[in-house]
């Protein structure tokens, strides 16, 4: 009798492990292009042009930019990320949480190489669209290393000028990569988002006398062109160099028509407050909050609080100078411009 339930128990031991191996073997992942085409197979690798699978015997790369989801059996919780991120990028944002907190739950130590590559291309955009750019760098840096054509269509996000330990520590990641990076697709790349870091953490004064500015004051393209523009204006600025400051407003005036009307008015009032005559001042700042109220929210909650202060330089009735931080505070939460304003605001006891 015992001899029958080992061998029993043995049957039974042996089918679960035919049953198992017959699921796997059934298993199969699945790509779907942006074109709607799909590709049922297995994904062997990541190589740098995409994702390697095998199909009937054959390969086949799938790059990264003509992927729209990818699911696996083995791997369910992708499945579901994939559905919630693409919710997400309707303009879900409950779902592209809920896809991020999927995401990061694949990146276990076993997880293939091909799915670690897959979650850190998805959790980029995530972060780079969050403002997260810290994790968003740390993911391009990831890819980078894994399949370098992988990030060269990736646009890194700009850092905060508000977050100085964090962009110092990315200056440093950065520059250390670039030590080795040589002729790499996305030296480039990590070149101009150390600019950036530079122009945020380095001291103006050596940024001008250095020449940072020179090659993006050059591009043909005029994004670029008038973002450094408006760079060389604030670090003018803050280095109390006014003439020449205004002598810089106006070459861009000239050379640049189509350049951003918001940013023009803010410096405007910039210089018309270091010029003393605050009333003109304030109405350029407060074009900003009337004309471009959420073009940027950070340069508008700082041209409010601006409009507050020239107005009090003025002497106008101070009513009027808190209504004009109330609506900083009230309208931009969370800005630097708002957390002035509230200070002023307790100043005159409206708080």
């Amino acid at each position: 009798m015992r001899h029958w339930q080992i061998n029993l128990t043995r049957t039974a031991m042996l089918a679960s492990a035919v049953l198992a191996l017959a699921l796997a073997a059934s298993a199969e992942d699945r790509v779907r292009t942006a074109e709607g085409i799909g590709q049922r197979g297995e994904i062997e690798d990541v190589t740098e042009d995409g994702l390697r699978m095998k199909i009937n015997g054959r390969r086949l790369v799938v790059p990264f930019t003509d992927i729209q989801s990818i699911w696996s059996d083995a791997y369910p919780q992708l499945k579901e990320a994939e559905e919630l991120y693409e919710k997400g990028v309707g303009g879900d944002a409950d779902a592209m949480k809920k896809a991020a907190k999927l995401y990061d739950g694949l990146l276990t130590k076993g997880a293939p190489a091909w799915l670690r590559t897959v979650v850190q291309w998805r959790m980029y955009s995530v972060y780079a669209t969050s403002g997260l750019v810290q994790k968003a760098l740390d993911a391009y840096l990831s890819m980078a290393k894994q399949s370098p054509k992988l990030v060269t269509d990736l646009a890194l996000p700009a850092p905060a000028a508000d977050q100085h330990e964090v962009n110092r520590r990315m200056l440093a990641q950065v520059e250390k990569v670039l030590e080795t990076a040589g002729n790499a697709p996305y030296a480039d790349a990590l070149r101009n988002f150390r600019v950036s870091l530079m122009l945020l953490e380095g001291d103006p004064k050596d940024i001008l006398a250095g020449g940072i500015l020179d090659k993006p004051l050059a591009s043909t393209d005029a994004g670029v062109r008038q973002s450094a523009m408006f760079k060389k204006m604030d670090l003018l600025t803050a280095l109390g160099r006014d003439q020449e400051a205004s002598a810089w407003f106006e070459k861009i005036k000239t050379s640049e028509p189509e350049a951003d009307p918001a940013e023009m008015a803010y410096w405007k009032g910039r210089i018309l407050e270091k010029q003393g005559q605050p009333i003109d001042a304030a109405l350029a700042f407060m074009r900003l909050p009337v004309l471009y109220p959420r073009l940027n929210v950070q340069r508008t909650a700082d041209a409010l609080w601006r409009a507050g202060k020239a107005l009090e330089a003025a002497e106008a009735p101070k009513n009027e100078a808190q209504a004009v931080y109330q609506e900083a505070v009230s309208d931009y939460a969370g800005t630097t411009g708002a957390e002035r304003a509230r200070r002023e605001l307790a100043r005159l006891g409206a708080e």
